[in-house]
């Protein structure tokens, strides 16, 4: 069995997300210029260096701005939160005695502070624009 390049697992990834389901969406595979920036992302996704990241992310995000299409940065936020730097399942926060609250995560597999912060970073976003930039994306 062969394994799949980075090039193949992106597009997977991308297609998992919908960009095929709208012509904006779309653009994401078919922009040679941006789907190498995915690319990218997803090199630097695997170095788990937030810097990197958010760099990448922040080039991906300028290069919509040029071309008119910054609500496709929903598929930035979402290719990385629904990846392995994310929980997959919380438990219910418990207050101690002592006032403190704990936090319980449960991710697939150990994850570094760096990984943890890049799945962070992603999830807020997405909960502050994704499904709002989606809503255009879907209307396009």
């Amino acid at each position: 069995m062969t394994e799949n390049s980075i090039y193949q697992i992106v597009q997977e990834k991308l297609v998992g997300h919908g960009v095929k389901k709208s012509n904006d969406g779309s653009l994401v595979l078919s922009d040679k210029k941006l789907f190498g920036m995915f690319v990218d992302l997803e090199r630097s996704k695997r170095t788990a260096d937030f810097d990197n990241v958010i760099s990448v992310a922040n080039t991906i995000e300028n290069y919509l701005t040029t071309i008119g299409k910054l609500h496709l940065m929903a598929f930035v936020y979402m290719y990385l939160k629904f990846s392995d730097f994310t929980p997959k399942r919380r438990k219910a926060d418990e207050v101690q005695p002592d006032g403190t609250v704990k936090k319980t995560c449960i991710y697939r597999r150990v994850v570094s502070d760096e990984e943890m912060l890049i799945g962070l970073w992603a999830s807020v976003k997405y909960d502050q624009l994704g499904e709002r930039f989606l809503r255009i994306v879907y209307a396009s």
